[in-house]
C-alpha cells in the first residue's frame, strides 16, 4: 500500500509543472556514496526526458544523517541514507517511505598486524 502511494507521489512530483516557468525542481540530500551513481541518471533523465518540461534534479551529497533530517523537515524532495529511519521517526513522519534505490559495494584492503 505504502510502494503505491510513494510511485503516486514521484510521478506527481515529475508531473507537475509551474505554469509560470514551466518549471520541475526536484531537490535531494544525504549520503556521498551513492552520489555518483545519481549524478549518472540525472544526466541519462536529462538527455531523455520531454523536450517541453524543464525538469532539474539536484542532490546535495554531504552525508546520510543530513539527508534523512533533510527530508524529515521538508527542505527537500527525497534523501539517501545509508541508514535506516527510527521507529520514532516512522511514527513522527507516518507520509514518509524509505526505500532500496541502489545496492553499492565497499572494497578495502584487509592489514593485519
Amino acid at each position: 500500500m505504502r510502494s503505491r502511494k510513494l510511485c503516486r507521489l514521484l510521478v506527481l512530483m515529475l508531473i507537475v509543472v509551474d505554469e509560470v516557468r514551466g518549471v520541475v525542481e526536484v531537490d535531494g540530500a544525504g549520503g556521498s556514496m551513492p552520489s555518483g551513481l545519481y549524478m549518472a541518471w540525472m544526466a541519462a533523465f536529462r538527455s531523455s526526458r520531454r523536450p517541453f518540461v524543464d525538469v532539474r534534479l539536484s542532490y546535495k551529497a554531504q552525508d546520510s544523517g543530513f539527508g534523512k533530517q533533510a527530508i524529515i523537515s521538508r527542505s527537500v524532495d527525497y534523501a539517501g541514507s545509508d541508514s535506516l529511519m527510527s521507529d520514532a521517526q516512522y511514527e513522527q513522519n507516518p507520509d514518509l517511505q524509505m526505500f532500496p534505490a541502489a545496492a553499492l559495494s565497499v572494497s578495502c584492503y584487509a592489514y593485519y598486524f
